[in-house]
Formats: structure tokens, C-alpha cells, sequence
């Protein structure tokens, strides 16, 4: 009769050990979770802005009004900006406008809440205050007098109501989601730092390894 032992001592500690590393790896994972998404919020809410620039140099029409007069496109000119709220958990983005400061070329005095007005398409009616007439200039070049309020119901043209909302929707659903959260997601996947130690660290080594792979120096070399 064979009889066959088998020392199943070495199995189990290794076993053991890999769960230990296991749990510390998602451990690690969980203390920089929220730096990390700060740190992806921050870098999404810059790469936005730089977006929009780019959109309204392209599309001057549709995106004028969330700039100040005659600076489209420009980083110092925005009426606009984003506040980024992170937890391990989600980013959100909280979007205002900012009052402008300079007035066009047809105007003496700024349109102080433009960028809310033109991108939601609120109507403005203006009326002489100081004087017994209003005196504009048309779009055929002519100086029009006259002593009615007048009514603009599309205030920026008609590309502009809604067209920041589309341009911040776009950002999201495509530029965001192709150009930099993908490559992000693809080099999470591998998950190197968990492989390099799987079956021979301990808890501690995992808790290493998770944080590692959370880290936002390693993030900063992806995006």
C-alpha cells in the first residue's frame, strides 16, 4: 500500500500571507482614494478651462459672452469659473459666473451680469435714463435716435443661449471621457504594483502597494 503525506504547512502560510497583502492593498487604496480625486478633480476642472478657451477662439460667435470685451478665449478674461468638491467617493463641479468689468465698444458702461443673461438667453429692455433719447448705433452702421425703451430679446446673438452649457456637456462626454479618463482607467486595469507583491508580502507591503497605486505622482505621469 502507498501511503502519501502531504505538508501542507508552507500552502496555507502562502495563502494566508496573500490574503493579508490583499486586504492591505485595499487598505492603502482607501487612504489615498481621496487624494487622489482631488487630484483628478483639480486636473479636470484646469484641462476644462483650457477647453472652453480653445472652443471660444474657434467659435467666437457662440461663446463670446463668457469673456470680457474683445478678449475671447483668453485665461485672464474669463467670466466664469469652477469650484471643485471632492470626496473618495465622487467629484463634482459647481459652475458660476463672474460679474464683468468692461464695457464693449458700443457701450460706455459693462453689461455687469452678461455671461448669465447671453448664456440664458434672459431678454434685456433698455431706456433713456439721462437724457430724452436713446442714441445707438445700428448693425447697418446708421446713428438711431430715438425715445422707446428697446426690447433685445437675444442679447450676444442668437448662437449664444445655451452654447457654455453644451460646450461644459461636450467636455465631459467626449474630450474628458476619450482624451483623458480612458488612458487613466486602461493603466489602473494592470494594477502593477498589486501583481509585484501578490504571494510574497504581508499586509503591511499590500497597504504600500495600494497607496502606490493610488498615487497622485504616478497619476501626474498619466494625464
Amino acid at each position: 500500500m502507498i501511503s502519501v503525506r502531504f505538508d501542507d504547512k508552507e500552502l496555507v502560510r502562502k495563502l494566508n500571507n496573500s490574503v493579508d497583502y490583499s486586504y492591505g492593498f485595499v487598505e492603502g487604496i482607501n487612504m489615498k482614494k481621496f487624494m487622489f480625486m482631488r487630484f483628478l478633480g483639480g486636473y479636470a476642472a484646469e484641462a476644462l478651462g483650457k477647453y472652453i478657451d480653445s472652443m471660444a477662439r474657434m467659435n467666437p460667435g457662440k461663446l463670446h459672452h463668457v469673456y470680457e470685451s474683445n478678449e475671447v478665449g483668453k485665461e485672464s478674461a474669463r467670466l466664469f469659473e469652477f469650484t471643485v468638491v471632492a470626496t473618495a467617493e465622487r467629484i463634482s463641479f459647481i459652475g458660476s459666473f463672474l460679474p464683468s468689468s468692461k464695457p464693449s465698444e458700443k457701450s460706455k458702461e459693462p453689461l455687469v451680469n452678461k455671461a448669465n443673461i447671453m448664456e440664458n438667453g434672459i431678454a434685456i429692455t433698455i431706456s433713456p435714463k439721462k437724457s430724452d433719447f436713446l442714441v445707438f448705433e445700428s448693425d447697418d452702421g446708421e446713428t438711431v435716435f430715438t425715445r422707446n425703451a428697446i426690447v433685445i430679446e437675444h442679447p450676444g446673438g442668437d448662437e449664444v443661449a445655451g452654447s457654455f452649457g453644451d460646450t461644459v456637456d461636450a467636455f465631459f462626454s467626449q474630450y474628458f471621457t476619450n482624451a483623458l479618463l480612458r488612458p487613466l482607467l486602461k493603466d489602473l486595469e494592470r494594477a502593477d504594483e498589486f501583481v509585484f507583491g501578490f504571494g510574497r508580502g504581508s499586509r503591511s507591503s499590500g497597504v504600500q502597494a495600494g497607496r502606490k497605486y493610488m498615487s497622485t505622482s504616478a497619476l501626474g505621469e498619466i494625464l
